[in-house]
């Protein structure tokens, strides 16, 4: 497991595609590319997931009069966006990215993601598993990372401001958002209330 030190997610027009650098405490660096495409399926599930399994912490505890599992989306959403709010406050985003590692293990190249496999785990963690699998490449690379619910949160807000240099009008409301996407990519997309089984995105 990657124990990271810094996250940069930037867009780039040159390339019209979202570069995204993770630093880790032992001075290595994996790079990769998101393309509009893969994004569009990204964004929308990435944030209906929070909004089901990492709106409220797994220490917390009801008074008695409120069932936290049979919270609606809407509540859940608005408990998520506090929760960020809460991560953007106590964050760090001005320090520059320092890209200067010992050691890039996937290579120079930055990963060209095809597939992204989600898992939401009942303990506040999400892990998220990258993989580039091209045709004219017999070498498949990709990384797992296992994040806190603080750390997705601050994922979701530099996505977020990538997408707003972007300009690809991506639907911004999740709940409205996520639908399309299932209906978009059919069964590669598992939206099950299971938080052990993975969601897949191709």
């Amino acid at each position: 497991m990657m124990d990271i030190r810094q996250l940069s997610v930037r867009y780039h027009a040159d390339q019209d595609r979202i570069l995204v650098c993770i630093s880790t405490t032992a001075s290595e660096e994996v790079q990769m590319w998101l393309t509009r495409r893969m994004t569009m399926r990204l964004w929308p599930l990435i944030n209906r997931i929070v909004i089901d399994h990492l709106a409220i912490p797994p220490d917390a505890n009801t008074d008695g009069y409120v069932d936290l599992a049979a919270m609606g989306s809407k509540t859940r959403e608005l408990l998520a966006e506090m929760r960020q709010q809460e991560v953007i406050a106590s964050t760090d985003f001005a320090t520059p990215y320092q890209g200067k590692p010992a050691n890039r293990p996937l290579g120079e190249a930055p990963l060209l993601v095809t597939e992204v496999n989600l898992t939401p785990h009942g303990n506040g963690q999400m892990q998220m598993n990258f993989k580039e699998t091209l045709q004219e490449s017999s070498a498949n690379r990709g990384f797992q990372l296992n994040m806190p619910a603080d750390l997705v949160f601050g994922v979701i807000n530099l996505l977020k401001q990538a997408l707003d240099q972007s300009q690809w009008e991506i639907a911004r409301d999740p709940l409205t958002a996520a639908p399309s996407v299932m209906n978009d990519v059919g069964d590669e997309v598992d939206m099950s209330p299971d938080a052990t089984r993975p969601t897949y995105l191709n």
